[in-house]
C-alpha cells in the first residue's frame, strides 16, 4: 500500500476524515519530512501488512502539538521522544506504552539508547561548558530529550543557567538545523542527538568539537491512544515486537524492545 504523509501545520486533523480501515501514525518533527518518511517507511509497510490497515503518516508541527493529537484521539499510534513520553505519562496517564525503538548506532550495533551532545565548532574558543556564558546557543525544542532537557541539565550542573547566562537562545526544532546553524556560524554552540552528529560527513564532523556528552538516554517510544480497542492495542504491540529489519545504515529502525518505564519517568526530575 502507498504510504500517505500529512505534515500538519495547524491542528485541523479530525477523526471523521480517517476511515476505520486506516490507522493514523504520528511522529515528532525532529527531522525534515523526507528524512522522516525514509526512516519510518519500512516499519509502516510492515505494519500495513501485519495489521491489514492503511497507515496515514502524520508529522506534527511541534512536540506539544503531537501531545494534543494523542490526547484528542486524532492520532492512533505515535513515535514520541523520551521526554515527551514522560510528559504523557504525567498528563495523559492512560496512554499505552507499546515498545521502545531499536536503531543502528554509529558503531554499527543495534542499540535501544543514545546520547545527547553539546557541540561547538572546532575552531571555537569555547573549551568547557563554563565558556558558554554570553554565547549564542541552539536547542531543538523544550520537549526534546537530547536537544534540550539533558543538555540544559548538564549546563546547570556546571553552574550555567541557559535562561540567564546565554546571550541568545534559539529553538531550531530539528537537530540538523542546529548543526547547520553551527557550521554556518549563526550560533556558537548547540545541543543535538548523537545520531545527528554521526550522520554528518567526515569533513563536517571535523569542523565540530564535542564539549559534553549526556548519559545514556532510552530511545523513542511507540505509544497507542486509549481510544483504540484494547485487543487491537495488544495486536499492534505484538506486531512491533516481531518487527525485524536487516538495514545496516546508521540510525535505521531495526526492531523494538521493552524498557522499564522508570527510565522515562526520571526525565521529569531533571531540572
Amino acid at each position: 500500500m502507498k504510504i500517505k504523509i500529512i505534515v500538519l501545520l495547524l491542528i485541523w486533523l479530525c477523526s471523521t476524515i480517517i476511515a476505520q480501515d486506516k490507522l493514523v501514525f504520528g511522529v515528532n518533527p525532529y527531522r525534515n519530512p523526507e528524512e522522516l518518511r525514509e526512516l519510518y517507511s519500512e516499519l509502516i509497510t510492515y505494519l500495513e501488512k501485519s495489521l491489514n490497515k492503511e497507515i496515514v503518516f502524520v508529522i506534527s508541527k511541534d512536540y506539544d502539538h503531537l501531545v494534543s493529537l494523542i490526547e484528542n484521539g486524532s492520532v492512533d499510534i505515535a513515535s514520541v521522544s523520551p521526554k515527551l513520553f514522560a510528559t504523557l505519562r504525567q498528563n495523559v496517564p492512560n496512554t499505552h506504552y507499546l515498545a521502545t525503538l531499536e536503531m543502528i548506532s554509529e558503531n554499527g550495533q543495534k542499540e535501544s539508547s543514545y546520547q545527547g551532545l553539546i557541540v561547538t565548532r572546532a575552531d571555537s574558543s569555547i573549551v568547557t561548558l563554563h565558556d558558554l556564558r554570553g554565547k549564542r546557543f541552539g536547542f531543538t525544542d523544550v520537549s526534546s530529550t537530547s536537544g534540550y532537557v539533558y543538555p540544559r541539565f548538564l549546563m546547570k550542573q556546571q553552574g550555567v543557567d541557559p535562561l540567564h547566562d546565554l546571550s541568545q537562545t534559539y529553538m531550531l526544532k530539528k537537530h540538523t538545523k542546529v548543526l547547520q546553524a553551527l557550521l554556518e556560524k549563526s550560533i556558537d554552540a548547540g545541543a543535538v542527538a548523537s545520531g545527528a552528529y554521526y550522520n554528518l560527513s567526515t569533513e563536517e564532523q571535523n569542523k565540530i568539537r564535542i564539549l559534553a556528552t549526556t548519559e545514556e538516554i532510552p530511545l523513542d517510544v511507540m505509544v497507542a491512544s486509549s481510544k483504540l480497542n484494547p485487543a487491537f492495542i495488544n495486536q499492534i504491540q505484538q506486531s512491533l515486537m516481531l518487527f525485524s529489519s536487516h538495514q545496516t545504515k546508521n540510525d535505521a529502525i531495526v526492531g523494538f524492545t521493552q524498557k522499564p518505564l522508570t527510565l522515562y519517568d526520571r526525565l521529569n526530575t531533571l531540572e
